[in-house]
């Protein structure tokens, strides 16, 4: 997946993404900003920004001393962020419609924070380092990622439910997927490392919710995989529907298990 097709995914999904923001991406943002400590006065980026999970609560705690670049390429989500910070007067907060992948800042971070955006990197490695880059020498990164056996259960079920009804498509859960890579707390610590940062922390926040079929499915509609679901006709996304539901009922599955890592590195002074 390139990185526009991402923002065209996530700009599509806005309306679903936008009814889970106040059960799931504002209170892992706020997680986020918890351990990446936001100093006042400090220059931040949040890259991968969405609706500003964690670009809000970064821009109150660097105060108006500081500045947060908040950058995304869906343009929907970009707009809910744009609100918010408007009605809570963060005029130190900018969204911007950009690619983290290519971003050139007038001058380097402090930090550079990033929620669950790592994965969606054409190449993650090169991606990452990008971020690294933008940073002033001391300055830190910040990664959050879904913890190994949580967030995943619910894609082997979307997975079956479309292959019920277009097996064509599910090839691409074939491909090698980069969350994997990261989804331990010694499989972040470890990759950070690789990219050359130092004093590296890892936080893991555990987070899970009782989980209806309804709102689950707004869940995959506002996720990555809308993408795919876009790919159906009516008739098939009501089938899919049916067969992910029923599989959550043949699993048991009524819980969403969000946990999440939240790892920290440092550059080099």
């Amino acid at each position: 997946m390139t990185m526009p097709e991402a923002g065209e995914i996530f700009h599509a999904a806005h309306a679903e993404f936008a009814e889970w923001s106040p059960r799931l991406w504002r209170p892992l943002g706020e997680i986020t900003a918890a351990v990446s400590r936001p100093q006042p006065g400090e220059r931040v980026l949040d890259a991968c920004c969405g609706s500003g999970a964690s670009a809000l609560p970064a821009a109150r705690a660097v105060g108006a001393d500081g500045s947060v670049d908040a950058l995304d390429l869906a343009e929907n989500l970009l707009v809910q962020g744009r609100r918010e910070a408007e009605w809570r007067k963060l005029a130190n907060l900018r969204f911007i419609n950009g690619d983290v992948t290519t971003w050139q800042p007038p001058q380097p971070y402090d930090l550079v924070q990033c929620c669950y955006g790592v994965f969606f990197f054409p190449d993650m490695d090169a991606g990452a380092r990008h971020l690294t880059s933008l940073l002033r020498p001391g300055g830190r990164l910040a990664v959050t990622t879904w913890l190994e056996g949580g967030m995943e259960r619910i894609v082997p079920l979307a997975r079956d439910a479309v292959g019920e009804v277009r097996p064509d498509l599910t090839e691409s859960f074939d491909r090698p997927n980069s969350s994997e890579r990261v989804n331990t707390a010694g499989k972040v610590r470890d990759w950070l490392g690789s990219l050359g940062l130092e004093r590296i922390t890892v936080e893991t926040a555990t987070y899970r919710q009782p989980l209806h079929p309804d709102d689950a499915w707004t869940l995959l509609l506002g996720a990555a995989l809308r993408g795919l679901l876009d790919q159906l006709s009516p008739a098939e996304l009501s089938e899919a529907r049916r067969h992910f539901e029923g599989g959550m009922h043949s699993t048991a599955m009524s819980e969403l298990d969000a946990s999440s890592l939240v790892a920290v590195g440092h550059t080099a002074r």
